[in-house]
């Protein structure tokens, strides 16, 4: 059977596409793999490439070693998809896990009074939420340490940033000084983590956390309310008794 030179041309043609993708790809393998190297964790994954999407594969300890694997691997240019197939061996429980990440929020140096943090486990997936002041990354620190823990499958990152206010900052160092001198509270003067947590936004005052009895939790709102600049005040406080 005789082709038609045209036919020839298309298949020469189609030849030379395929060969060039091919090319193209494998070049893009070894940049991802180069980007991986960086991290001693990452140079055990698999890559492969088709057209602009990477597909990562392997195991690794925890969410935030594959949330790296993945940004590096769109640092790359001519990738602008990445696909995941990498494994993350589950941690024994949620109830284990959950505890890791108290300690770790806990832990946190940048934790303080005027911010509030919860968070929820569900088949190893992370959710974090809350308010923190706008002082300096604290979400984004917060999800590092989070994700840095071995068998966190996922963070979904729901901390909300205060809005920055001169104003409120002024009324966070007034309720905190009138808490703190008030016998019911000066206890906790020198406590970096107490029960309870002043979050004020706009001049409102939203009080979470925990205190001893009814009479504290009135005192609290008492305070906060007595305090020049205040608009309003949210009593969330729950009580150990």
């Amino acid at each position: 059977m005789t082709r038609h030179p045209a036919a020839l041309v298309t298949l020469l043609v189609t030849g030379l596409l395929a060969i060039g993708a091919t090319t193209a790809d494998a070049q893009l393998v070894d940049e991802v793999r180069e980007k991986l190297r960086g991290e001693r964790d990452l140079r055990q994954l698999e890559v492969s490439v088709t057209a602009s999407e990477a597909l990562l594969s392997g195991e690794l300890r925890n969410f935030w070693l594959k949330h790296q694997a993945i940004e590096r691997a769109l640092e790359v240019e001519g990738i602008e998809t990445v696909a995941s197939e990498i494994v993350i061996p589950p941690p024994e429980s949620d109830q284990e896990l959950a505890e890791k990440v108290a300690e770790e929020v806990q832990d946190y140096p940048y934790y303080t009074l005027f911010d509030y943090l919860d968070g929820l486990v569900n088949n190893g997936v992370v959710t974090l939420m809350g308010r923190v002041t706008p002082d300096r990354d604290k979400a984004g620190e917060i999800f590092e340490r989070v994700a840095k823990i071995d068998g966190t499958q996922d963070v979904r990152n729901e901390i909300r940033i205060l809005t920055p206010s001169n104003a409120d900052r002024n009324l966070r160092r007034a309720i905190a000084q009138q808490i703190f001198r008030s016998p019911d509270f000066e206890r906790f003067a020198i406590d970096r983590n107490p029960p309870f947590r002043v979050v004020v936004e706009r001049s409102v005052v939203t009080l979470v956390g925990w205190v001893q009895g009814e009479i504290e939790r009135r005192q609290m709102e008492q305070i906060a309310r007595q305090t020049q600049g205040v608009l309003r005040v949210i009593n969330e406080l729950q009580t150990f008794q």
